[in-house]
């Protein structure tokens, strides 16, 4: 009798090594799979809501953290692959708490940096569903429009709606009466995009929001230099050849500094690199397909 307890008790004792070894040798494997599951897998909105059991608003607050705690490893890498996780759960917790304006907010600008504009506007525009007297989200996807889609005609109808909302800051209202000149385009761009640097939520978003306000003050600023060279070209009938000769002269918005390059237009040292290749490879297509 007490022999069969002690083979008892030693197989045991054996199952339990060989599961805890066979457990140590798939953790590297069931770790790396999970790290991507993890990620991708999300079930459908409707299915979520039916699957939360009443329980909405505990299940949106955990995916919203989730796809916060997500968002900055898809900047890194796996753009695609996340914007598609991305708008997925922000069209879940859409669905669940579609009362709660934050994943509205900051759920068509994290698709933006993602890449997925058309995600984008799907969000913002269910924000202006949920809340129609808010003129965040109308004003951000005349934004997108402008910025990304080059669409002038969507842009303005947007801002125009934006601008139109008792509760909307006043300058949406100047944007929108300025906003068929050009320099009053970008001076709408750049007063959005300095609003989304303040409100970004981590050093990756404010370098790519940053980058984007830089060039497009760059462009502005380029626009006036180039209106003062041509100017100044007039009344000396000559090209100018000193760059110092259109002193006073701005801070250049991209950090470099102005200088006349090959083709005799002012421009930065950090531009012209861009600038050239663009060239080259114009002239590459015109050799290749005269």
């Amino acid at each position: 009798m007490n022999l069969r307890i002690g083979l008892c008790i030693l197989l045991v004792v054996i199952g339990s090594v060989g599961a805890h070894q066979a457990q140590l040798a798939v953790d590297p494997n069931r770790m790396a799979e999970n790290s991507v599951h993890r990620r991708v897998f999300v079930p459908s909105p409707k299915a979520t809501k039916v699957a939360s059991l009443g329980f909405d608003m505990v299940v949106a607050d955990m995916l919203w953290v989730r796809a916060v705690l997500l968002f900055v490893d898809f900047l890194d890498s796996g753009r695609e692959e996340g914007a598609i996780w991305t708008r997925t759960v922000l069209k879940t917790v859409a669905e669940l708490d579609p009362g709660w304006r934050t994943p509205f907010f900051y759920g068509g600008s994290m698709l933006r940096l993602l890449e997925d504009i058309e995600g984008s506007d799907e969000i913002f525009g269910a924000g202006m569903d949920s809340f129609p007297d808010d003129a965040y989200f109308p004003f951000s996807i005349a934004m997108n429009a402008y910025l990304v889609h080059k669409d002038m005609g969507k842009a303005v109808k947007f801002l125009k709606l934006a601008a139109a909302l008792p509760n909307a800051p006043k300058w949406y209202r100047t944007a929108a009466a300025e906003f068929i000149s050009r320099e009053g385009q970008r001076k709408a761009a750049l007063m959005y995009l300095k609003q989304q640097l303040e409100e970004a939520n981590s050093e990756k978003e404010r370098v790519l929001l940053g980058n984007k306000y830089k060039s497009l003050l760059y462009d502005q600023v380029i626009e006036a230099l180039e209106s003062r060279q041509d100017k100044w070209e007039a009344h000396y009938s000559r090209s100018l050849s000193r760059v110092q000769s259109l002193a006073p002269l701005p801070p250049d918005p991209l950090g470099g500094e102005w200088f006349i390059a090959p083709d005799g237009r002012i421009r930065s040292t950090i531009k012209d690199p861009i600038v050239a290749k663009r060239s080259k490879n114009e002239e590459r297509a015109i050799l290749v397909n005269p």
